[in-house]
């Protein structure tokens, strides 16, 4: 029987999410590029970065579950996980004030893994 997650797995999983963060990353600067340029409200920044974490969770779902021969909603889902557990990591070390079991954070968290469990059903 073939192990379930390796090396193989982990490596499209490193690139899956670098992709997500680079997305990640053009979306947001088109968002700050916006806000310059519109002075837009905080509620509509509010809602770019949760349709920025929909899309790029989504999209590392459905570039992680295409090498996935079975259950690829569980392995969009992974790739979901994996990039909130980043989003946390680093919010963690950035903002000394981070509460992990916020209700931002906790919600924060079911965007990634529906988003990406999406991703892997559409892959």
């Amino acid at each position: 029987m073939k192990n379930a997650f390796s090396t193989e797995r982990l490596i499209a999983l490193m690139k899956c999410l670098m992709a997500a963060y680079l997305i990640t990353g053009v979306l947001l600067m088109a968002v700050a590029a916006l806000l310059y340029k519109f002075s837009l409200g905080e509620n509509m920044v509010d809602i770019s970065i949760v349709a920025i974490y929909c899309i790029s969770s989504l999209l590392a779902g459905l570039f992680f579950s295409k090498g996935a021969s079975s259950r690829r909603f569980l392995w969009g889902m992974a790739a979901g996980a994996a990039y909130f557990l980043i989003i946390c990591a680093i919010s963690m070390v950035v903002e000394q004030e981070f509460i992990p079991l916020s209700n931002t954070c906790i919600t924060t968290l079911f965007i990634c893994l529906g988003s990406g469990m999406l991703g892997g059903m559409i892959g």
